[in-house]
């Protein structure tokens, strides 16, 4: 029998939440474009896994999980899998989703991956549908539903990787939105990114801005719905936004007080630090700075807690 899409889709909204993911795990956003701008090889996504992996904070677990924005840009998911499998880091994957086109590449991309390297329980994390798409308004929250039970078809159905969580990535003030129960009800896993900094929050109050958003998401989308931080961090340099300072030793300060804490929590919530290393080749001077390294992979401050 032939399967459709339409099928897929019918049987991706049938199924419950994949295997869980509230278990622990720490890692990274990276980019796929190195310092100089150019397209990373696997080679390179190689040794910066390597590189991430050898950080501690003296804590429980290691930096062993690595998240991706895109499968397609850069060939990004094809170079990188090889080196994930090579270290034994696990890849979160971004599937970009506001143009159709642009969509279908990605899936495309994520396709042929799991079909060249099936057993993901080596590799694969999780996926995310889109990085605050409902945020920045390019989507309707019916619509993007609907792409993630179409990728929930896909990989968890037709490619057989039913234990994959699939999800979306977004502001706390996207899931606490009532218009947004239709991606809270379609998502394996609620995934948020917060920003004290971007809240314009001074830094002694970062914590407390980051649990609150935590807090707040979880009661929205049900507390039964596993849960990760998908990006959080403070910019090292850069324009300050209202009582937010970005600074090296505010980076620090907030690196101390969220990843410790998130490495205490008994609520052993899964995150990422946005990012791995500072990214030159962005626009904006403050988004260049967001790394927890510097563009030579020099770590700014000591990880400890």
């Amino acid at each position: 029998m032939k399967i459709t899409i339409t099928t897929l889709l019918v049987a991706a909204a049938t199924l419950t939440s994949a295997a869980p993911t509230t278990s622990y795990f720490a890692g990274f956003n990276l980019g796929a474009n190195a310092k100089d701008g150019s397209c990373k090889t696997t080679a390179q996504w190689q040794q910066e896994f390597t590189k991430i992996k050898s950080w501690s904070t003296g804590g429980k677990g290691t930096f062993d999980t690595i998240k991706l924005f895109s499968t397609a840009d850069c060939d990004a998911l094809a170079r990188a899998v090889p080196a994930a499998l090579a270290t034994g880091v696990k890849l979160w994957v971004g599937v970009w989703n506001v143009d159709d086109a642009k969509f279908g590449r990605e899936k495309a991309a994520l396709e042929a991956a799991i079909t060249a390297n099936p057993d993901t329980s080596r590799w694969l994390k999780g996926i995310n549908v889109g990085s605050e798409s409902l945020y920045r308004k390019e989507i309707s929250a019916d619509k993007l539903a609907q792409q993630i039970y179409d990728v929930k078809g896909m990989v968890q159905i037709a490619l057989k990787s039913p234990n994959t969580p699939v999800g979306t990535a977004d502001t706390w003030t996207m899931w606490v939105h009532p218009d947004n129960k239709p991606v809270a009800k379609a998502v394996d896993v609620a995934i948020m990114n917060g920003f004290p900094y971007w809240q314009g929050a001074p830094i002694d109050q970062g914590l407390a801005k980051l649990k609150q958003a935590i807090w707040d998401t979880r009661k929205a989308v049900g507390y039964e719905k596993p849960f990760v931080l998908g990006e959080t961090g403070w910019p090292s340099a850069g324009p300050n936004f209202e009582a937010a300072a970005a600074t090296k030793e505010n980076a620090e300060k907030y690196w101390k007080a969220a990843a410790c804490w998130l490495q205490t929590s008994p609520s052993n919530y899964p995150w990422f630090w946005f990012s791995g290393f500072d990214e030159p080749n962005r626009e904006s001077t403050i988004e260049k700075n967001f790394g927890i390294a510097d563009a030579n992979q020099n770590l700014k401050f000591d990880l400890k807690c």
